[in-house]
């Protein structure tokens, strides 16, 4: 049976929480060789800017491929996930996709910051205050018992309207700052989530002991961190190397500059199964860098299939 999935029908069923978890299997996947996952292509869609912009991923132990795709052009995308089975039924669904990938993205992070943060991490600081930033805080709060959120962005406005409505849906306050300093002052986790095509903190806003998650960089022209910043990280990870290589500003940047190398960047998914150590102490410095790949819109797109099927 092949559905078509509103984004209505996406906001019922899938949760940040539990999209953490879908998340954990189908990282872990990836190093255990089970699953598999091809960085995303992109393809010019008009000749004044815009792309066409795929990747694609395949899971057989669950019974599943299927692909991401999406145009943004004029500022505006539009995202769909194409669900295939690999056991011969065929197509299995097509998925509006906007409200997946911001959950998705939150996921990531909520993911990460597991395995690589404090276990007592009390201390939060977003950095942005889009859409996308309402699923990073969700995530993580998710995972930790957090006491403190700040949140910083350059409109006044925006960040006030964030923490008024983040508050009331979470139960938590949360504290608009002035300053990213004064956002990330004594942190233990930092969400940063901007397109920003320069660094949004500074090299020293990144003290002992703190996790970041850089989230909203996912292209070469965006760079939410410096280049020098990253020989300050006692632990770089990302979510795919290959990706991050055509895609990660920042990681590309420090390996073209000699400050780190590729084989000191690491896969969250080996993280995960067990095969490295992120953190190894608590004063400790760690970075996940999240581009955002195709084996989590599946892991995530299957779960929906199965609640409708």
């Amino acid at each position: 049976m092949n559905i078509f999935v509103s984004e209505n029908q996406v906001k019922e069923i899938l949760s940040v929480s539990n999209t953490v978890n879908l998340l954990e299997e189908a990282m872990k996947s990836l190093s255990t060789g089970k699953g598999f996952n091809s960085p995303r292509k992109r393809l010019p869609a008009s000749y004044n800017g815009g792309n066409l912009h795929f990747m694609a991923a395949s899971w057989p132990e669950k019974g599943i491929a299927g692909h991401k795709s999406y145009v943004v052009a004029n500022g505006k995308a539009t995202f769909v996930v194409i669900l295939y089975s690999t056991e011969g039924e065929g197509l299995l669904a097509v998925i509006e996709a906007n409200l997946l990938g911001q959950i998705r993205t939150g996921a990531a992070s909520g993911l990460a910051s597991k395995y690589l943060a404090n276990k007592d991490s009390k201390k939060l600081a977003v950095i942005g205050s889009g859409f996308q930033a309402e699923t990073q805080l969700e995530a993580v709060n998710s995972q930790f018992n957090l006491d403190e959120v700040r949140v910083y962005s350059r409109t006044k406005e925006k960040r006030d309207t964030f923490a008024e409505k983040m508050s009331k849906k979470l139960s938590i306050k949360i504290n608009p700052s002035e300053s990213s300093e004064e956002a990330t002052d004594n942190c233990d986790i930092i969400s940063l989530i901007t397109s920003s095509p320069i660094p949004v903190i500074s090299d020293k806003q990144i003290t002992k002991g703190v996790h970041i998650n850089a989230a909203g960089g996912n292209n070469w022209l965006r760079s939410e961190l410096s280049s020098s910043s990253i020989k300050k990280f006692d632990f770089l990870s990302c979510d795919d190397i290959n990706q991050a290589k055509t895609e990660c500003k920042e990681l590309m940047e420090a390996t073209e500059k000699g400050i780190t190398s590729w084989s000191n960047i690491h896969e969250l998914s080996n993280v995960i199964d067990e095969k490295i150590i992120g953190r190894k102490n608590v004063e400790d410095i760690t970075l996940y860098e999240s581009l955002g790949i195709a084996i989590q819109d599946i892991a995530a797109a299957k779960y929906i299939y199965d609640q409708l099927k």
